[in-house]
């Protein structure tokens, strides 16, 4: 008896058949079968639309992200550098946006497709030139109005230290 159970539990196919069990794929599939996910019409795959291919726009995409990465590095060592400056802030109130926005482009892009969220990945994208926008803006009235987007960031980072200092 020993001997037989053990042969059971190094098989486990075997083990499954004895029990009266197959295997569980045909119940995952029995659930997704295309009449009950579409009702009784499948989509025919020529129907379907597919994104022409463009190889170009992909590469000038890539390169685009890459040279504002770039450009932001020197701008970011000039300020930590020279300290503010006023073309350097206005250049890093136009570089740091973009940058986020590529970022988050590419976010929207891989977790809300157009083709599965047509609504939804349509509302991210104008929200994003939206708040895109509003950082520009917000950067260029702290460049033009107040002490410089460099200057503002010192403030920031040393806010606690000079809050230490008065008490």
């Amino acid at each position: 008896m020993l001997a037989s159970s053990a042969r059971v539990l190094r098989q486990p196919a075997l083990h499954m058949q004895q029990m009266g069990l197959r295997t569980a794929r045909p119940l995952l599939f029995r659930a997704t079968t295309p009449a009950s996910l579409f009702g009784d019409e499948v989509p025919n795959p020529e129907h379907v639309p597919q994104p022409t291919p463009n190889r170009i726009k992909g590469s000038y995409h890539w390169m685009n992200e890459r040279a504002v990465t770039l450009l932001s590095v020197p701008l970011l060592a000039t300020a930590f550098v020279y300290g503010p400056h006023a073309i350097n802030d206005m250049l890093l109130g136009i570089v740091l946006p973009v940058h986020a926005h590529m970022g988050f482009g590419s976010v929207l892009l891989d977790y809300f497709e157009h083709r599965r969220w047509p609504v939804i990945s349509r509302v991210l994208k104008y929200a994003l030139f939206g708040i895109t926008g509003l950082a520009m803006f917000g950067a260029w009235r702290i460049n033009t109005t107040d002490v410089g987007l460099t200057a503002y960031f010192s403030r920031l980072w040393n806010a606690n230290k000079s809050q230490k200092t008065k008490e």
